[in-house]
């Protein structure tokens, strides 16, 4: 370096400095754009305002037995950040595309997100204004948290529950212009019918934590098609109770036909119930359906043990007592199924 003339060393002391210079001006604007993330839209203001476009594409699936559902959704989110507008000599009228990791955000999340993936690349739209808008496309699982006593008469709600995460109700308020766009007719789930109903603002809190958090619930109600359940369950459920019906119509001497009715009774009961609740969760509270099941599986079980008593009273010297329990169980079972009817269609009303 000695060797070097002293116009060269005063050349290469010149560029040092410059490109110095050039790392801390580079680290000044690092710094600026760190405190703009960190800090709010007119942080020392009232509450940053957010409006949310939801619009539904689609509900595919609906799982009972995990809860959750399946949706298809494209979002809108919008605020006014003022630090992003433009000088006025500079506005064009054109919007800019920038990265949602180089502005601040509102921290929101999807708080009943199972799954969901975003379809879209990460950027939002900013006008000259300073008005944000970003917008995504999320397909996947939700949760929800449904509720089977009137199973399969019953009407869930399916939620997409917003929360900002960072801010307070102070410092970030979601808009009562928020609205949710559906097509419940074009949804692809099958066996249900659906209806969009008017979004929820509130706050969000966990038990224990002395802290609340800005809320947004989108919601969608789902109606059972009942339908379906009364053609698979409901109406072969009667016909195997009124087949254990038939043994009260066949002489009390004739033991095996009348056994052999009530036992395959017994078992078709059985296997039908159990392949209803496999379609549920383990709920520790009875459905529609199960006091249903239950009350013509009891109804079976007294064919039977009618069905016993009237075979041995026959075998005996009491065959006259047997004719009249036949004569009057047939009524009286007839009667007993439109109880059991009555009570497990009116158990939740």
């Amino acid at each position: 370096m000695s060797n070097l003339p002293l116009k060269s060393l005063r050349v290469l002391s010149l560029v040092l400095s410059l490109l110095l210079g050039l790392q801390v001006g580079a680290g000044d604007l690092a710094a600026d754009t760190q405190f703009m993330l960190a800090d709010r839209p007119n942080a020392d203001g009232p509450a940053t305002e957010i409006t949310i476009g939801m619009v539904v594409l689609d509900i595919d699936k609906i799982d009972d037995a995990s809860q959750r559902y399946r949706a298809d959704l494209f979002a809108l989110v919008e605020w006014q950040d003022k630090r992003l507008a433009l000088p006025e000599e500079q506005r064009s009228g054109r919007t800019r595309t920038v990265s949602m990791d180089d502005i601040w955000t509102p921290r929101a999340l999807i708080i009943n997100d199972r799954g969901l993936t975003m379809q879209l690349p990460d950027f939002a739209d900013i006008d000259d204004f300073g008005n944000v808008l970003y917008k995504q496309r999320f397909t996947g699982e939700l949760a929800a948290d449904l509720r089977y006593e009137e199973f399969p008469a019953d009407t869930q709600l399916l939620p997409i529950d917003i929360v900002s995460y960072q801010y307070s109700p102070a410092e970030l308020r979601f808009s009562s212009a928020s609205e949710i766009i559906a097509d419940p007719d074009t949804f692809s789930a099958e066996g249900w019918q659906f209806k969009v109903l008017e979004p929820e603002l509130g706050e969000y809190s966990i038990k224990g934590v002395d802290r609340t958090k800005p809320r947004l619930r989108f919601l969608i109600e789902a109606e059972r098609n009942t339908r379906y359940y009364m053609w698979t369950m409901f109406l072969p459920m009667s016909l195997i109770v009124f087949m254990s019906w038939t043994a009260f119509w066949l002489q009390p001497s004739i033991v095996p036909a009348r056994i052999g009715i009530s036992t395959a009774s017994i078992f078709s009961l059985m296997a039908l119930g159990f392949s209803i609740r496999t379609s549920l969760p383990k709920i520790p509270y009875m459905t529609r359906a199960d006091i249903f099941v239950v009350g013509c599986t009891l109804m079976v079980f007294l064919a039977l043990a009618v069905a016993v008593i009237g075979s041995r009273w026959a075998s005996s010297e009491h065959e006259h007592r047997a004719l009249r329990l036949n004569a009057v169980a047939r009524w009286v079972y007839a009667g007993m199924f439109g109880v059991v009817i009555a009570f497990a269609f009116a158990a939740a009303d």
